[in-house]
This record gives C-alpha cells, sequence and structure tokens, in this order.
C-alpha cells in the first residue's frame, strides 16, 4: 500500500494501486496509527501530508509518551505538558533525543559556570521510570522547588525514594545479575522545566556500570550523562548528571530498590550545588537536540572519566612541588635559626 498525494495518487488509483488514502482517516488513525510507537509515529507523519495530518493529533502522542514513560501519565505531568508548544508531541521530541549543549560558554564567575542572568524557574519536575527488560520495577514524579537559599546553597541532590522507602522487585540476585542488568536495565530521568516548557532526559540509556559491593551486599548501577558545563580548561567544562540506583540483597537473593538519586558533578569530583546545577539543567533544557546513541553517551562518558583523573593526577603533581618547595623553605629556615643560635652562643 502506498501513501501518495495529487495527481501520482490519481494515476496509482486509475492503474489499480492501492494507496493509503483508499482508507477512510479514522481507519488509519484508530487500526493503523495508535499501534505504533513514538518513534514510528514520527517517521510516519514525514511520510505525506495525509499522514502528518493524521499523526498531529495529541491524542496519539500522549498514548505514546505514556508508553513510552508511565511516569508522564501523573495529574501534574500531564497539566504542565499541555502548556507545550506542541502538547504531547513537543514532550516526546525533547524527551527522545539527546540534547547537544554548546561546547563553551562565556563565563562570569570564578567557579567556571555561567551565572544565570535572568529568572529560573521556581521548580522542576522529575518524571522517574526504571525497566527491566519489558517490566516497569518504578515509575514516580517529584517535584523539587529551586529558588530558596537553602536549595541554592547546598548539594544539589534529588531523591526518588524515602530513605526507609523500599520498592519490591521481580529480580533475584545470582551470579549473572549485574551482567544482565547491564544489558536489560533502562532508566529515564526526565527533568521538566515549566516556566521554559522545555524537558529533557539527563540519564543515559544504558547502565555504564552495574555493581555489587564488596561489604554492603547492595547493587548500584549508574546511569550518567555528560553535559558541558563552562569555561574550557575549568573543572566546569563539563558536568556529568549522574542517575544512580541501589537495590538492597536479602540472604533469600531478594532485590528492592531503596535508592534511586540524582546528582551533578565536575571535572575535579566536586558535588555541585543547586545554583551551579540549575546552569548545567538550563544548558541541557536549551540544548540542540539530536538522535539519540548508545555508543556516544558512553564514549563522552569515558572521555570525562579519563580527563578527572587527568586533571586529578596533575593536581597530585602540582601539590606534591608545593610540598617539596614548603619543606625546602623549612629547611632553609631551621638551618638559618641553627646558624644564628650557633652564632650567638660562641659569641
Amino acid at each position: 500500500m502506498a501513501c501518495t498525494s495529487g495527481e501520482s495518487s490519481t494515476a496509482e488509483q486509475r492503474s489499480g494501486a492501492a494507496t493509503i488514502s483508499a482508507l477512510h482517516p479514522d481507519v488509519i488513525e484508530s487500526h493503523i496509527l495508535t499501534r505504533l510507537d513514538g518513534a514510528s509515529l514520527g517517521s510516519a507523519a514525514a511520510t505525506c501530508s495525509q499522514l502528518h495530518a493524521l499523526s498531529s493529533s495529541d491524542h496519539l502522542w500522549s498514548r505514546a509518551c505514556r508508553s513510552m514513560w508511565p511516569s508522564s501519565n501523573s495529574p501534574r505531568v500531564s497539566q504542565v505538558i499541555s502548556t507545550f508548544p506542541n502538547a504531547s508531541r513537543s514532550f516526546f521530541s525533547d524527551s527522545f533525543t539527546a540534547s547537544r549543549p554548546p561546547v563553551t560558554a562565556i563565563t562570569n564567575s570564578s567557579n567556571g559556570f555561567t551565572k544565570i542572568q535572568e529568572a529560573v524557574t521556581t521548580e522542576i519536575i522529575s518524571a522517574v521510570d526504571l525497566f527491566y527488560g519489558e517490566d516497569l520495577m518504578l515509575s514516580k514524579v517529584i517535584e523539587t522547588e529551586t529558588e530558596t537559599g537553602w536549595f541554592l546553597c547546598s548539594p544539589f541532590r534529588v531523591d526518588l525514594l524515602d530513605p526507609k522507602e523500599a520498592v519490591r522487585t521481580e529480580v533475584s540476585y545470582r551470579d549473572d545479575t549485574c551482567h544482565n542488568m547491564v544489558e536489560r536495565l533502562r532508566l529515564s530521568w526526565i527533568v521538566i522545566d515549566p516556566a521554559a516548557k522545555r524537558a529533557v532526559n539527563v540519564a543515559s540509556r544504558r547502565a555504564v556500570s552495574v555493581r555489587r559491593h564488596w561489604l554492603t551486599g547492595e547493587v548500584e548501577a549508574r546511569f550518567p550523562m555528560v553535559v558541558s558545563g563552562g569555561e574550557r580548561g575549568t573543572a566546569a567544562e563539563a558536568a556529568v548528571c549522574g542517575a544512580v540506583v541501589t537495590w538492597g540483597v536479602s540472604d533469600g537473593g531478594e532485590m528492592n530498590v531503596r535508592e534511586v538519586s540524582l546528582q551533578i558533578e565536575d571535572m575535579d569530583g566536586t558535588h555541585l550545588n543547586g545554583r551551579d546545577s540549575l546552569v548545567i539543567l538550563k544548558r541541557a533544557l536549551e540544548g540542540k537536540r539530536v538522535k539519540a546513541n548508545v555508543e556516544e553517551e558512553e564514549k563522552s562518558y569515558e572521555e570525562f572519566m579519563k580527563e578527572k583523573e587527568e586533571r586529578k593526577e596533575r593536581k597530585a603533581r602540582v601539590e606534591g612541588r608545593l610540598d617539596m618547595l614548603c619543606v625546602g623553605l623549612a629547611t632553609l629556615a631551621f638551618a638559618g635559626l641553627f646558624g644564628l643560635f650557633v652564632f650567638w652562643r660562641w659569641h
């Protein structure tokens, strides 16, 4: 069946070829387009003007969003999505793609981060969904206010679960569990700015590492996303949004999700405060959107960790030289004082 329009459609109809226009629009929308996921729906919309018009229905895009990110069905998130320029379609486009902010930024602050010149949102919303294969492990929405002095000056951290809260899962720990989790885990941590009407997924599409702690027995999965931050050559040149999921493992091997958190750190390994984290998140929200690529995400993180280690080594060498200089100066000072003492003693 072909998707045609205009003269070509008329010619094919005369020749007996089947076209999409032969179907009633309600049949196309209700029985064909509703079966497509968001990516396929976008491809169909680019095929011809008829499918483009039919695919513009917010009902279809809302359904695609709920299917991929169940947390988007929450009343609060649904209300915010309705304010986006193209509602659910805009939200899907923002969240499904990857953000690529400019590599460099004009800075006017001592730590290398661009100061926020205009008022930012008073809150950010985190819509989080954790899948193991096709099974939904966790889906939750949390709102974080961003204008108090406590938030702006304290280390940025968003915790999805309360300290005593745990989420049961159907996964049991075995020798190959960590390896399987790397392949099957999928986390989306979508940060939504209600004021800017934008959203961005700040978690990597696949776990970079899944490890079991040798002492506590907890299993930890990391989903880092590297975002360019500030002035080149500073610790703020790049930052990583670190989404971490921690499972507790019972004696019987039962695994329960105990912690899901998001923090942002610079290239020195320093956890950023709320003010600087907002700069990073704002750049990610406003960045150019490109097709998400798992290999590129992992490569960016490897480069970030390599540069982080090199900065640590350079800092250690500089500190070592300073230590040697201080020891030398102290030795000279001691020798000078000892010489004066001897001179005073004998004269």
